[in-house]
């Protein structure tokens, strides 16, 4: 889902999330002396259709309303907002949080993502460092509603992660060269979402990132494409 706004003080919110994680850039490295910079944390607002990325498991149910008080766009909270024909997409509304369960790619989908980035340097980085950092950003996770006219309604489980890096040879303000994984939602009654706490969203969940995996190896040759 893309939304077009136009957000005040937007690059304020960026760099503060940017900040927000705390959490230092891994270096992975090559067997031939390669290395390169991995982040693994929630999206910049920037990044994910100016919206702020989910920090937990999200739960949009046929109660929640498009008013912008209940939108997840970053303008909808610091004002200057504009709206567009994809504003009222139920998937952008805030609904309520798990807090029992955090945003995952960090901790199931990072390493795991190493680990394929350092195979990559291993057959393709020769001893080449990499000067720009390669971003993973978790973008949304969620469990939203199927059906607004039933009284009992499914819910899909859905989840996004964005990879994107400034190419090599680059500037502060070149654009990010990025690529995106968003399997297809998965469907079931609320109940077997909720049951075992939460056990299917845990399961499906890394089944979507073992998914987003395929795909970021299929992505880093032009992810990490080097300096001409």
């Amino acid at each position: 889902m893309k939304i077009k706004a136009l957000v005040a003080g937007a690059l304020s919110v960026t760099l503060l999330a940017g900040c927000a994680g705390g959490k230092k850039p891994t270096i992975v490295k090559g067997s031939g002396g390669s290395t390169l910079e991995v982040n693994t944390s929630l999206a910049q607002p920037d990044m994910n259709g100016s919206r702020y990325a989910d920090h937990y498991l999200r739960v949009v149910g046929p109660a929640s309303t498009g008013v912008v008080a209940g939108l997840t766009a970053v303008g909808a909270v610091l004002g200057g907002f504009s709206f567009s024909s994809d504003m009222f997409d139920k998937k952008g509304y805030r609904g309520t949080t798990v807090d029992a369960l955090p945003e995952p790619t960090r901790h199931y989908f990072g390493p795991k993502a190493e680990a394929k980035i350092a195979h990559y340097l291993d057959q393709n980085g020769g001893s080449y460092a990499y000067q720009n950092v390669l971003f993973i950003g978790a973008s949304h996770w969620s469990l939203v509603y199927s059906d607004l006219s039933s009284a009992n309604s499914h819910y899909d489980l859905s989840y996004r992660v964005i990879f994107y890096k400034r190419p090599e040879g680059g500037t502060l303000f070149s654009a990010y060269t990025v690529a995106s994984c968003e399997p297809a939602a998965v469907t079931a009654p609320l109940a077997d979402w909720q049951a075992s706490n939460y056990q299917k969203v845990k399961q499906e969940t890394e089944k979507m990132m073992d998914a987003c995996l395929l795909e970021l190896e299929n992505q880093l040759p032009r992810l990490l494409k080097k300096d001409a």
